[in-house]
Order: structure tokens, then sequence, then C-alpha cells
């Protein structure tokens, strides 16, 4: 079966996913990202994003989706964030990544405002790893408890990704099991595995 096939098939009951792969392998997220999308429209976008700014991360997503989305925000610090914003794109930000307060409040404040309109809700934390950075395990496993119960009580999708060859095998574990699903990249097959939980 095509991984096309495989994710489609096996993330469609999976609001939240873990997508474990090498930074070097961050090319491929494209790929990964429009096949967890899906190919609903229109697309509410919400991006915690501190490893690029605002206008990379959002050129970035119109390519995943192939058309800008409906409404798009994306919550940053102001070190990441330069210049003027896209056209159409609300930039929030937080002190830090380790603002796990801030970028919270951001994100219920568009998962509210979002609700009712009749549209795919897609939340997207682009690096874990940089957050893992800043906060402890622990730290962002509470986080991360909190944020996905609020996208699964309001239906909207979240795509998280971390590269697992920075952490040790206990802290990819722990963090898994927030999950419904988690797609990791086996380089030795140089494909992606999808383990739904």
């Amino acid at each position: 079966m095509e991984l096309t096939e495989r994710v489609t098939n096996e993330t469609r009951d999976a609001a939240n996913v873990l997508v474990l792969r090498p930074q070097l392998q961050s090319g491929s997220d494209a790929t990964c990202k429009r096949l967890l999308v899906g190919d609903e429209r229109p697309v509410h976008l919400l991006g915690i994003s501190f490893s690029r700014p605002a206008t990379q991360w959002y050129d970035h997503w119109v390519e995943v989706l192939g058309d800008a989305p409906a409404a798009a925000a994306v919550v940053t610090t102001p070190d990441s964030f330069a210049g003027d914003p896209p056209d159409g794109v609300a930039v929030e930000t937080v002190s830090s990544p380790a603002d796990a307060t801030g970028i919270g409040m951001q994100v219920t404040k568009y998962l509210n405002d979002w609700q009712d309109e009749d549209a795919a809700v897609v939340v997207s934390l682009d690096s874990l790893t940089l957050v893992l950075q800043y906060v402890s395990v622990e730290t962002l496993y509470r986080f991360l408890h909190v944020l996905t119960g609020r996208l699964d009580a309001v239906g909207a999708t979240g795509l998280f990704f971390l590269d697992p060859t920075t952490q040790d095998e206990t802290t990819v574990n722990t963090l898994k099991t927030l999950f419904h699903g988690v797609l990791a990249y086996d380089a030795d097959a140089d494909d992606w595995r999808l383990q739904t939980q």
C-alpha cells in the first residue's frame, strides 16, 4: 500500500499526529503535511513556529495546501518575527518558546474564533525539538497534554514535529503517548511508517 493510502486511511480519525523525522529530512515535511491535512477546504491554519520567519512559514504552507488558507495565524517570538506579515496572516508573539501559558492563550483564542466556522482547523507546532531546548520534558508533556485535549474537543487537527535523533528513547516514547498517531521516517527503507495508538 502506498504511503498516501496508508496515511489517508489510518489517520482519518487521528486528530493529533506526531511526526518523527531527522532535521535533515525536514525537506519532506511538505509531503507529510499535505497527506495529514488532506484535501478539505477551506482550511484555517494556526502555526506555532519559532524556527522560521512568519513569511517563510506562510509561504511553505501555501505550497503544502496548494493555495492560501482561508484564515491563518502564527504564534512566534519577537526575535523570529521580522518585517510585515503576509497579507491575511495574523502574527502573535510570545516572550519565548518556553512561554507555555502565552502559547496556550493564543491557541485557545483562535480555536474559539474558528470553531463555529465551516472549515478544517489545523494547528501545527513545527519544532518540538526547539521547544525542548527551552523547557523540560515534563513541562512540554503537560503543555501538550492540555493542547491536544483542546484540539480533540473542537475537532481540530494537530501536527507536531520532532527530530528523534536529538532526544533519548525514553523522551520520544513518553511524548508518543500523547498522540493518536505517529508518523516516523525510516532511514533504512527511505520511507515513512505510521503507527496508530
